[in-house]
């Protein structure tokens, strides 16, 4: 995969964010991260697409190569804000985007602040809930697992270790979890690496997100793909996935079959080949 050049620009109260453009003559794809993740962990999906896509990674605030902030916010529209910052710098039209988790309704959401931006979308388990209850069932689990995560190690190969055998990170791809591991921790003075992350800021961005995006599905006219995990460790998030396809206006499910969240890092070439058939299809 070809090195990025790499962009910061400024989103919402200050609040700085990445975009990683790989270049070349393909249509603009830009891939946006779930939470507490990297948007260069797409790379090896990137790789297998072909010279059809440019593709383009965005980290949104305190993700990645985006700067951290102690007092940054994570609700919807703050998350939104940061894609549609880029969006911007990036002069987009009638291109294509793909999503994982928090980063999947996000980018659902930005095709409401700027209809034109995107043409087609391909999602994986966007995060996205009728709100029938306070918090969905197991929320709370998130957030504390969150708040109580390891973020410093001796060394890279130690992290790779570490998740590779372990649940939820270990259906990752080897190239994938090596791409998270390089680009989501920041060496320290010390060699030992720490979290780009923090997992404070991970914890907030678990209790504050999900807040309205259910009810404004029904306005979201891109054509989408919503791909999902049948085998997902939050049962909801299958039935979860085929009810957001039913209320896009133009939405349609692609089951991976014994997949679960992170599923659209596991088995590349089913990720690569349901992309390409999904945006260079008529």
């Amino acid at each position: 995969m070809r090195e990025p050049s790499t962009d910061k620009i400024f989103s919402t109260d200050g609040i700085e964010v990445a975009i990683h453009d790989y270049g070349g003559p393909g249509h603009p794809t830009v891939f946006v991260h779930g939470t507490g993740l990297v948007s260069r962990m797409w790379e090896p999906v990137m790789e297998l697409l072909g010279s059809s896509f440019r593709p383009i990674g965005v980290d949104l605030r305190c993700h990645g190569s985006a700067r951290s902030s102690p007092e940054a916010q994570f609700y919807d529209h703050c998350m939104v804000a940061d894609l549609v910052a880029a969006i911007d710098a990036l002069g987009l039209s009638e291109a294509w985007v793909v999503g994982h988790s928090m980063g999947a309704a996000t980018s659902l959401l930005a095709t409401l602040e700027r209809p034109h931006a995107f043409e087609k979308a391909w999602v994986y388990e966007p995060i996205i809930f009728e709100r029938e209850v306070e918090r969905p069932v197991g929320s709370f689990d998130f957030i504390e697992a969150a708040k109580g995560r390891r973020s410093v190690f001796p060394s890279r190969n130690e992290v790779i270790r570490r998740y590779g055998s372990r649940s939820p990170l270990n259906e990752l791809h080897p190239t994938c979890l090596a791409a998270y591991v390089q680009h989501g921790f920041e060496q320290q003075p010390n060699a030992e690496i720490k979290l780009r992350c923090d997992p404070i800021l991970e914890a907030r961005a678990f209790e504050q997100y999900l807040q309205d995006g259910w009810e404004k599905l029904p306005m979201i006219t891109v054509p989408t793909r919503v791909a999902f995990g049948t085998e997902s460790d939050q049962q909801p998030l299958q039935s979860a996935c085929e009810a957001i396809a039913v209320r896009l206006p133009r939405g349609e499910i692609n089951p991976f079959e014994g997949s679960k969240h992170f599923g659209c890092f596991g088995p590349l070439e089913k990720s690569a080949q349901s992309i390409k058939d999904w945006f260079l299809s008529n």
